[in-house]
This record gives C-alpha cells, structure tokens and sequence, in this order.
C-alpha cells in the first residue's frame, strides 16, 4: 500500500542579492538629512550675524548721530548693542541708551525694534559723577524705610550684592566691564522697588579716613550713575559714602578687607502717599 506525498509548505528563501548591490541605511540612509541640517546651518547663520547684525548695527547707530550723541559709539552682537564713550552729562547718557532701545527699522516683517538689549560701558570722569552733591547738601533721609515692601526690596539687593561684587580699580571709582550684567540686574530689582534707595559705599580699613570716605563716596555715586543711565529715575537714588566705619568682618586679614570693601543698597524712604 502506498502513502501519498504531501505537497512541502516551506518556502524556499530567495537567493541572496548580489554583494555590493545594497547598503545599510545607516549612515547612507542619513546623508538627505544631514545635508538638509547643513544647508539650514549656511542659510540662517549669514543670516543671522550678517542681515540682524547689520540692521540693528545701523539702526543704533542712525539714532545716536540723530539724537546729536557723536561722543557715543555702538559695537553690535547679535540684537545687542553696547554704547561706549565720554557721556558729556547723566543725561546724555540716559537719553542715549533710551533713543537706541526705541529705534525702529525695516526688516523682513515689517517695521520693529531690532535692538533688544543695550549695554553701557561708558567712560566717566570725577566731576561727572557729581550730581550726589545736590543731594548730599539737603537733609538727610531716615536711615531705613519701615514695611513689608522695604524689606522685599531690602532682601533683593542684598541677595544680588552678595552673589556677586561690583568691581572697582584700586583706589578709583572706576568700575569694570565685569560688572555691567551686575548692575543690569540691579537696575531692574531697583525698578520693582519703591521709594527712595540709598546706594552706600564702604571702604576697608587700609588708609586714611581721610582718604577712604571720599573714595567710598565717588563709588556710591558711580554705581548711582549707571543705575540711572540704566532707566532708574535720579530722583530715586541718593549716594553717601561710609569709608571704614562700618566694617562687617575684619580687617586684618585679606578676605575680610575683600568683605568690607563693599557696595550696599537699602531703602531709605517709602514713596509719597
């Protein structure tokens, strides 16, 4: 007796493709898009550092020679403009900053303001930084404003002054480019404030009182100066130098002195009611 063979169900796999005839997907599968990647890379970065750069360069620099700010001179990167030069007054130096941040120019969708940061690095001298003396010559304000919102404002600047320090060349009231994003962020705490501030310089113990409170003093009034060129009203900010007298570490060892050379903001007066 026969069996009857049964037809085989297995499918034979197909003879393998010849070599060389196919490659893997990657990296050849990846090549379209790393292409695409590096064409978008060439067309936005000339873009980006040639077409804004160049529109906000000379946006900034057609509203200072119109606002007649020829002492001023603007460097761009990016969208941010940084003003250097001899500000003939507080003022000039304001209205310097505030004409360049309004400045308006035709770009690609329409009309805008390409600048969107400026920075100062300006260049005072002494006599410059004297308008304190106004102030100095009338009454003294209270030591401290009382309140909730003085002490918010109290707390803002004291925790701003100690994660970083304004920095001062030896024995000069000249501040350095360091301490621009500092004074940036005081500015904008000060801002948000209410009243009147007292911005007070405080020397170490090396030298002659003599000598160290009229130093503390010009500090003051330099920081008082930058914070105004920044939008916050003169009228706002008074200065008063302490020289040594209110140490808070010592002054015996170098860290210490580091300590007492110091910039401190309070509030002094609550604002009108």
């Amino acid at each position: 007796m026969s069996i009857p063979r049964q037809n085989s169900l297995v499918t034979q796999p197909p003879p393998p493709a010849p070599a060389g005839s196919r490659y893997p997907f990657v990296p050849y599968g990846l090549a379209p898009l790393i292409g695409l990647i590096a064409l978008m890379f060439v067309a936005l970065v000339p873009f980006a550092f040639g077409e804004v750069e160049a529109v906000a360069g000379s946006a900034a620099q057609k509203a200072l020679d119109r606002s007649g700010a020829g002492w001023a001179h603007a460097s761009v990167s990016g969208q941010w403009i940084v003003l250097e030069g001899k500000p003939p007054s507080l003022e000039a130096a304001a209205e310097a900053i505030a004409v360049v941040k309004a400045e308006r120019a035709d770009t690609l969708f329409g009309a805008a303001a390409p600048v969107t940061w400026v920075i100062d690095h300006f260049t005072w001298t002494e006599d410059q930084l004297r308008p304190g003396d106004i102030i100095r010559n009338t009454p003294a304000p209270p030591p401290l404003a009382a309140g909730p919102a003085a002490a918010a404002c109290d707390q803002s600047m004291a925790t701003l002054l100690s994660s970083a320090r304004i920095e001062f060349a030896t024995a000069s009231a000249d501040m350095g480019r360091g301490s621009a994003t500092l004074l940036d962020s005081i500015a904008r705490a000060a801002s948000a404030c209410e009243g009147v501030l007292r911005i007070e310089g405080h020397t170490d113990g090396v030298g002659a009182d003599s000598r160290n409170t009229p130093l503390s003093l010009r500090r003051a009034e330099a920081v008082r100066a930058a914070l105004i060129s920044r939008g916050v009203a003169p009228e706002r900010l008074v200065a008063e130098g302490f020289g040594d007298s209110r140490p808070i570490a010592t002054n015996g060892t170098a860290d210490g002195r580091a300590r007492n050379r110091r910039i401190e903001i309070r509030s002094v007066r609550p604002p009108p009611t």
